[in-house]
């Protein structure tokens, strides 16, 4: 049996008819997509257009969710996240039981646990990840299935799929990321400078933490932006734009970040977004600033700001891409990757790249 579906064998009648539920409910562009559709746009088409989504916990992102939570709203923490008592399983173990989560939430809502639910249930749950751990190529070189089965249904392992189980919706962390996030809420809080820019003690500001804004622009698409601390200060009449950050490498590594990651797509996007809204919805018109307010493994901190002359190139090559990604959308297309390729003309029959 096979636990999971692959993109490329949903039929054709599936494929138009989920393009055409796409197209149709109209869509607002994120940083997030944008810099999916640069990286391939088969990739933006898999995720959003056929829905065919990882349900991989990625720890760098699920570390951030816990940060941004306890910094900007500690008050949802119990709403947002369920922490496990012990560790995460080792990479290929959390993978593997990640998955078969996937496919037991698909085929079999009914489990709510690993004790009692899943009895009924269970012999076709060990089909799936015996399939899963060959996708996988794990522990094919033991000799019969239950050697595989008793290497992956550790109690460490269970204790994940439970919890997987039972979190209804929300992100599962570990005690470790829990106390790192405290700790750098106590570091940010205790800091003056990250008090002022983030707005937490002036009276004459305003301040709006994790604020999603919408714009409308001359795209197939609108663009949408969730804010971590948007701050207007009447005093210093000025906007704040503030995305927090946490980095593996040390501060002064960041602005390499900024090119890999392309933070400078986010920077220039909520800046756009800030600037075409501020008047109809906050009633200012102050000039608008960016930061991205960064910490590292170590603890420091850093407020980063993006120059003027700096955001003008970014606010440039983010238009740029903007444009390429209207032509994906006004082809309704997600084939060609229309950028950093040069595209040969000579051909009537087909279509070539030139080196």
């Amino acid at each position: 049996m096979k636990p999971f579906l692959n993109p490329y064998e949903l039929d054709l009648v599936e494929k138009l008819k989920l393009e055409d539920e796409f197209f149709a409910q109209g869509f607002l562009m994120s940083y997030s997509g944008l810099n999916r559709l640069l990286f391939s746009p088969g990739a933006f088409y898999q995720h959003y257009v056929l829905r065919q989504r990882d349900d991989i916990t990625d720890k760098a992102m699920a570390e951030g969710k816990v940060i941004h939570c306890m910094l900007l709203n500690p008050e949802n923490f119990q709403d947002e996240f369920v922490v496990l008592p012990n560790a995460f399983p080792s990479d290929n173990p959390k993978r593997v039981m990640e998955r078969l989560h996937s496919h037991i939430a698909e085929a079999y809502p009914q489990i709510r646990d690993v004790k009692e639910s899943i009895l009924p249930y269970l012999e076709n749950v060990q089909n799936a990840m015996l399939d899963i751990l060959k996708d996988e190529n794990l522990h094919q070189t033991l000799k019969t299935d239950q050697q595989r089965l008793d290497r992956m249904l550790t109690d460490k392992n269970m204790e994940y799929l439970d919890f997987l189980l039972k979190k209804n919706g929300r992100t599962v962390v570990d005690r470790d990321m829990v106390v790192f996030a405290e700790r750098v809420r106590e570091t940010f809080t205790n800091n003056i400078a990250m008090r002022k820019l983030m707005g937490m003690d002036s009276l004459e500001s305003t301040v709006h933490n994790e604020t999603e804004l919408v714009m409308f622009a001359d795209y197939e698409f609108g663009i949408r932006g969730i804010i971590d601390n948007l701050v207007i200060d009447h005093d210093e009449k000025v906007i704040r734009v503030n995305d927090l950050k946490k980095t593996s490498k040390p501060l002064s590594q960041f602005p390499d970040t900024v090119e890999y990651y392309k933070y400078w797509l986010q920077a220039a996007i909520y800046k756009m977004i800030v600037d075409n809204v501020k008047m109809t919805t906050y009633g200012v018109d102050y000039p608008v600033e960016f930061r991205f307010l960064v910490v590292d493994p170590y603890m420091q901190i850093a407020p980063f700001r993006i120059s003027e002359k700096s955001m003008e190139e970014y606010t440039q090559k983010t238009l740029e891409a903007l444009q390429m990604a209207d032509k994906h959308f006004v082809n309704k297309d997600f084939n060609l990757p229309y950028h950093t390729l040069t595209i040969a003309h000579d051909k009537s029959d087909y279509q070539e790249f030139l080196l």
